[in-house]
């Protein structure tokens, strides 16, 4: 463990991220904390996903009802998979949460450290490790997971799914955000997004690799993880804003499933 909290470590070929995706985004890392940047989507992404994962686990009674509170996730340990530069990490453990940024790329860790020296934040430490690695020391550990814009860029989803459900807690949270499924999502996540207003690097997203609710579910199913919350999710580019929506299954989904108590 070094001075801030930082952990790097080698790690065999027990990845599921496609490599050519870790080779865009370690590009992309320069500016990744710019809001008018490369990433300028998920930086408006935070405003609907951090109060909509905060009052999910109000909703089952996670932490005390009293959500108005600065830190209302104080004493639950999260886990931020693919945490990148750290969007998520960051406001997760200001709201209180004893936060993990988990990420298998270097020069996105980077980013994200050399921000927490800046910050002081104690609650917030990050690895360097893939999901795959990081599960062996880690079983039933967290009580959320979270892999937000993650899940469309990993070639080995059940892999994937089942390492995340296998840090979870029984009874734990798992929060997921990703493309739905479908030509229209296609179409506005790819061709729109990175060809027309190239709000992101061209070549970020593949069709094949986005997931289908339903098949994300039963994926969840499979590791006695059950969802019992879904909504679509789209972005407005003109005004750099996103909101839910009721179908899940056209543009983007955000998911919250619960590890069945043991």
């Amino acid at each position: 463990m070094s001075q801030f909290g930082a952990t790097f470590r080698s790690f065999s070929t027990r990845r599921t991220l496609e490599s050519k995706q870790t080779e865009i985004f370690s590009k992309m890392s320069e500016k990744w904390w710019d809001p008018n940047g490369t990433v300028k989507p998920l930086h408006a992404m935070n405003l609907l996903r951090i109060p909509w994962i905060r009052d999910r686990l109000g909703a089952i009674g996670a932490f005390k009802p009293a959500i108005t509170e600065s830190t209302p996730l104080s004493g639950l340990s999260i886990l931020d998979v693919g945490c990148g530069g750290g969007f998520l990490s960051e406001p997760l453990s200001r709201l209180g949460g004893n936060v993990v940024g988990l990420d298998c790329n270097s020069d996105m860790l980077n980013v994200a450290i050399s921000r927490l020296e800046k910050k002081n934040l104690s609650n917030l430490n990050y690895v360097q490790s893939t999901i795959e690695e990081y599960v062996d020391e880690n079983m039933e550990n967290y009580d959320v997971v979270v892999a937000s814009e993650v899940i469309e860029h990993v070639e080995k989803k059940g892999e994937f799914i089942k390492c995340c459900v296998k840090c979870l807690k029984p009874g734990g949270s798992m929060f997921v955000t990703t493309n739905s499924k479908s030509v229209i999502s296609g179409f506005f996540g790819i061709t729109v997004a990175e060809k027309i207003f190239r709000l992101v690097p061209e070549g970020t997203h593949h069709y094949d690799m986005f997931v289908d609710l339903d098949d994300l579910k039963q994926l969840l199913q499979k590791e006695e993880c059950d969802t019992i919350f879904s909504s679509g999710m789209v972005y407005n580019p003109f005004i750099n804003k996103w909101y839910f929506i009721e179908n899940p299954y056209i543009l983007h989904y955000a998911l919250h499933a619960m590890k069945v108590k043991k």
